[in-house]
């Protein structure tokens, strides 16, 4: 584990329970390890953005499986009676697109302003040519 409940509970101050949280938190390096591939290995070194990354991301995937657990009512007739429910996820959106949306955006927060989310491509000769920008 890259970031332990330690760090998560106390500097990141988030709030899910020891128990719960290596599963979310596996989830979450995965999920930046997925989107960060291309640039390296995003754990090799210690960095707070990243661990803030992991927690952050963590805490998306928490609170998505529980809203899975308790299940997602639009909405509810019974004898007349209406009752509509707002919900987060759009008509034909999948929970996991949902989640992913969620997810990148709690990781990009932290990750853009450190590079691991750059897509720039650079020439082989970038030292020759000074042209970084294909």
């Amino acid at each position: 584990m890259y970031v332990d409940y330690g760090y998560y509970a106390d500097q990141y101050g988030g709030g899910i329970t020891e128990k719960e949280f290596p599963s979310a938190e596996r989830k979450a390096e995965a999920y930046i390890r997925k989107l960060t591939y291309i640039r390296g290995n995003i754990f090799a070194t210690e960095d707070m953005a990243v661990k803030d990354a992991v927690c952050a991301v963590a805490d998306v995937y928490h609170s998505c499986e529980k809203k899975k657990e308790a299940g997602a009512v639009k909405s509810e007739n019974n004898d007349g009676y209406s009752v509509s429910y707002a919900v987060e996820q759009m008509d034909g959106q999948t929970i996991e697109e949902l989640i992913g949306k969620k997810a990148y955006k709690a990781a990009s927060t932290y990750l853009l302003p450190t590079g691991w989310l750059s897509r720039k491509v650079g020439c082989c000769c970038v030292n020759e040519c000074n042209d970084n920008c294909l």
